[in-house]
């Protein structure tokens, strides 16, 4: 699914962005219809899933955290087992799980992201070697605040500190809008921020986090466990 050279230029720089429909659209709109009827009811999320000052900035940028745990439905999709399909290219055959998913819903008007490290913002740590993906769950113009990406940082360590902005001018991080259909990966160490959204639509993206081991096992499986115990209720 991707070519030798995406893989190569992957692993030099740290991300890749996906410009082509490699994802398909009928795939994306099942998700993405699920994850806004999960947004309708916004208010009634756990504060520990429903992420980000919705309630209080104006505008927001919305986050929902563990969206198969909340819907069932989403954990095993086939969006998502195609993305693990991808996952596999890099992280080699070994099982692959989940360990992490999120919607994240940047409003018209709403501001930058500052450069950082998922590494770095994981309250759980983040294995080493994981793929992380960002899929438009609608068209996002070169004005909505698209994500970039420094080329190279996932290798130089944290000689910058984890969300040092003041890198040197080689690494000027680099992006490209994204349509419903294609996507981005990058490693847990890639530095990576948005600019505000400028544009008058809401962002709409998708996040997925593919590793192998028994935590990452773990942690899937028991979000598999809590959306059965919720179900019940």
């Amino acid at each position: 699914m991707l070519t030798k050279e995406q893989l190569s230029q992957y692993r030099e720089t740290g991300f890749l962005i996906v410009t082509d429909s490699l994802l398909p659209e009928d795939e994306v709109s099942f998700v993405a219809d699920r994850v806004d009827r999960l947004y309708d009811r916004w208010e009634a999320q756990p504060h520990r899933r429903a992420k980000g000052p919705w309630r209080k900035a104006s505008p927001p940028i919305a986050r929902l955290h563990w969206l198969a745990a909340i819907d069932p439905v989403l954990a095993h999709c086939q969006l998502v087992e195609t993305c693990r399909e991808i996952a596999g290219m890099i992280l080699g055959p070994k099982r692959i799980w989940c360990r992490f998913d999120a919607a994240v819903y940047k409003h018209p008007g709403a501001g930058s992201v500052d450069l950082h490290r998922d590494s770095a913002k994981s309250t759980l740590g983040t294995p080493n070697r994981s793929v992380h993906f960002w899929i438009p769950l609608n068209n996002h113009a070169a004005t909505a605040g698209t994500l970039k990406f420094v080329p190279g940082s996932h290798v130089v360590g944290t000689r910058f500190g984890s969300d040092s902005p003041d890198l040197p001018e080689w690494t000027a991080a680099v992006g490209d809008p994204l349509s419903v259909g294609g996507f981005s990966i990058h490693t847990p160490s890639t530095m990576h921020g948005s600019d505000a959204n400028c544009s008058g639509q809401v962002r709409k993206a998708l996040v997925l986090e593919f590793s192998t081991g028994a935590s990452s096992a773990g942690r899937q499986i028991g979000l598999a466990f809590a959306s059965g115990l919720l179900s019940r209720y």
